[in-house]
């Protein structure tokens, strides 16, 4: 995945994205900006194709290519980093990168049907309201780096 950090993306899709990095729904993005849901899914798509994610990327996928590639800033939050052990950091990269159930598990060592319980507990202890805006914040917070990987930087208060 390959962004090209010249071009930036259009303005409709960098609103849309914008919106999709604070983990709204495509109904939500859509009642936010005055747009169709087609709208919104067709400027996402757009926005998959900029960065060069694969048109079935996750949410996730795609608002970590757009923050890496700074197409979009991360959204604002007050809260510290909350301290993630090992296996939620490798879940945490794992999710920056893959987009279904058979290959996370397969990174963070756990069946694809225990996937959602494991995505579920890291999005509680973060307080995201889904994996695009657990991204979102782990940018904020510098959980991760330019490549995706999870850092060492996971320890609280470090904003």
């Amino acid at each position: 995945m390959t962004a090209d950090p010249i071009a930036p993306l259009s303005e409709a899709a960098k609103r849309v994205a914008a919106r999709l990095v604070l983990g709204d729904t495509d109904d939500a993005i859509a009642a936010h900006l005055y747009l169709s849901v087609h709208g919104v899914r067709s400027q996402l798509q757009a926005a998959r194709r900029h960065v060069g994610c694969p048109p079935g990327a996750s949410r996730a996928v795609l608002v970590h290519a757009l923050l890496t590639a700074r197409h979009v800033d991360p959204p604002a939050c007050r809260r510290p980093a909350p301290r993630l052990d090992e296996n939620e950091q490798r879940l945490l990269h794992a999710l920056t990168r893959h987009s279904r159930n058979a290959t996370i598990g397969a990174a963070i060592n756990v069946s694809a049907r225990d996937v959602r319980a494991e995505v579920d507990s890291l999005l509680a202890k973060t307080c995201a309201d889904n994996t695009a805006h657990l991204m979102g914040l782990a940018h904020v917070w510098g959980l991760l780096d330019d490549t995706g990987s999870a850092s060492a930087l996971s320890a609280a208060g470090q904003a």
